[in-house]
Protein backbone atom coordinates (compact mmCIF):
# COMPACT_ATOMS: atom_id res chain seq x y z
CA UNK A 1 0.00 0.00 0.00
CA UNK A 2 1.32 3.72 -0.92
CA UNK A 3 1.73 5.62 2.51
CA UNK A 4 1.70 8.89 0.23
CA UNK A 5 0.40 10.36 -2.84
CA UNK A 6 1.35 12.93 -5.67
CA UNK A 7 -1.99 14.12 -6.73
CA UNK A 8 -4.68 14.26 -3.34
CA UNK A 9 -8.47 13.27 -4.54
CA UNK A 10 -11.01 16.08 -5.03
CA UNK A 11 -12.90 16.50 -2.12
CA UNK A 12 -10.25 14.78 0.20
CA UNK A 13 -9.38 17.05 3.53
CA UNK A 14 -6.27 18.83 3.51
CA UNK A 15 -3.44 17.93 5.63
CA UNK A 16 -4.58 19.63 8.97
CA UNK A 17 -8.01 18.71 8.81
CA UNK A 18 -6.99 15.11 7.97
CA UNK A 19 -4.46 15.05 11.10
CA UNK A 20 -6.91 15.92 13.41
CA UNK A 21 -9.79 13.66 12.16
CA UNK A 22 -6.80 11.12 12.47
CA UNK A 23 -6.27 12.77 16.16
CA UNK A 24 -9.96 12.29 17.17
CA UNK A 25 -10.09 8.53 15.90
CA UNK A 26 -7.13 8.16 18.30
CA UNK A 27 -8.35 10.19 21.10
CA UNK A 28 -11.82 8.17 21.26
CA UNK A 29 -10.13 5.06 21.30
CA UNK A 30 -7.51 5.60 23.93
CA UNK A 31 -11.14 7.07 25.82
CA UNK A 32 -12.96 4.45 25.50
CA UNK A 33 -9.90 1.89 26.59
CA UNK A 34 -9.59 4.56 29.64
CA UNK A 35 -12.89 3.83 30.42
CA UNK A 36 -13.99 0.15 30.36
CA UNK A 37 -17.62 0.56 31.91
CA UNK A 38 -19.27 2.38 28.65
CA UNK A 39 -20.55 -0.19 26.55
CA UNK A 40 -19.28 -0.87 22.95
CA UNK A 41 -21.59 -3.37 21.02
CA UNK A 42 -20.52 -6.63 20.19
CA UNK A 43 -21.63 -6.45 16.83
CA UNK A 44 -20.83 -2.85 15.74
CA UNK A 45 -17.58 -1.19 14.48
CA UNK A 46 -16.01 1.81 12.66
CA UNK A 47 -16.10 3.11 9.19
CA UNK A 48 -14.17 5.75 8.06
CA UNK A 49 -15.91 6.75 4.88
CA UNK A 50 -15.08 8.65 1.61
CA UNK A 51 -17.71 10.17 -0.46
CA UNK A 52 -15.81 10.97 -3.71
CA UNK A 53 -17.40 14.47 -5.31
CA UNK A 54 -18.37 14.63 -8.92
CA UNK A 55 -20.50 12.95 -11.59
CA UNK A 56 -20.76 9.03 -11.87
CA UNK A 57 -17.54 8.78 -13.97
CA UNK A 58 -15.54 10.84 -11.91
CA UNK A 59 -16.56 9.10 -8.83
CA UNK A 60 -15.70 5.80 -10.22
CA UNK A 61 -12.62 6.98 -11.23
CA UNK A 62 -11.44 8.14 -7.76
CA UNK A 63 -12.76 4.21 -6.30
CA UNK A 64 -10.62 2.71 -8.87
CA UNK A 65 -7.58 5.27 -8.02
CA UNK A 66 -8.00 4.30 -4.11
CA UNK A 67 -8.18 0.62 -5.08
CA UNK A 68 -4.90 0.69 -6.88
CA UNK A 69 -3.77 2.57 -3.61
CA UNK A 70 -5.06 0.05 -1.27
CA UNK A 71 -3.94 -2.97 -3.52
CA UNK A 72 -7.72 -4.25 -3.13
CA UNK A 73 -10.50 -4.78 -5.81
CA UNK A 74 -13.07 -2.54 -6.09
CA UNK A 75 -16.91 -4.29 -5.63
CA UNK A 76 -20.46 -3.52 -6.23
CA UNK A 77 -23.03 -2.95 -3.05
CA UNK A 78 -26.35 -2.82 -4.62
CA UNK A 79 -26.11 0.40 -6.83
CA UNK A 80 -22.81 1.83 -4.92
CA UNK A 81 -19.48 1.49 -6.05
CA UNK A 82 -17.13 0.70 -3.21
CA UNK A 83 -13.55 -0.17 -2.02
CA UNK A 84 -12.55 -0.78 1.44
CA UNK A 85 -9.49 -1.94 3.45
CA UNK A 86 -10.89 -3.97 6.52
CA UNK A 87 -8.38 -3.85 9.99
CA UNK A 88 -10.67 -6.48 12.60
CA UNK A 89 -13.81 -4.39 13.16
CA UNK A 90 -12.90 -0.91 11.72
CA UNK A 91 -12.91 0.07 8.04
CA UNK A 92 -11.75 2.51 5.51
CA UNK A 93 -14.27 2.94 2.79
CA UNK A 94 -14.46 4.99 -0.74
CA UNK A 95 -18.19 4.74 -1.80
CA UNK A 96 -19.38 5.90 -5.07
CA UNK A 97 -23.18 6.84 -5.21
CA UNK A 98 -24.75 7.45 -8.75
CA UNK A 99 -26.18 10.32 -9.68
CA UNK A 100 -29.39 8.47 -10.28
CA UNK A 101 -29.80 6.44 -6.77
CA UNK A 102 -28.88 9.67 -4.90
CA UNK A 103 -31.78 11.55 -6.68
CA UNK A 104 -34.46 8.75 -6.06
CA UNK A 105 -33.47 9.16 -2.59
CA UNK A 106 -33.98 12.87 -2.36
CA UNK A 107 -37.17 12.37 -3.84
CA UNK A 108 -38.02 9.42 -1.41
CA UNK A 109 -37.17 11.94 1.65
CA UNK A 110 -39.08 15.00 0.23
CA UNK A 111 -42.40 13.04 1.57
CA UNK A 112 -40.73 12.50 4.93
CA UNK A 113 -42.87 14.72 6.53
CA UNK A 114 -45.82 14.05 4.87
CA UNK A 115 -45.83 10.77 6.45
CA UNK A 116 -47.06 10.52 10.07
CA UNK A 117 -46.54 6.22 11.97
CA UNK A 118 -50.17 6.32 13.98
Amino acid sequence: MTTAQSTPLPGAADEPTRARALGDIRALADFLEANPDLPISPYGGLDVVFFPPGDDEAQAGQVARVSELLGTLPRREGEHYTVERRIGRAAYRVVAIPAEARARYRALMSYADAVRPE
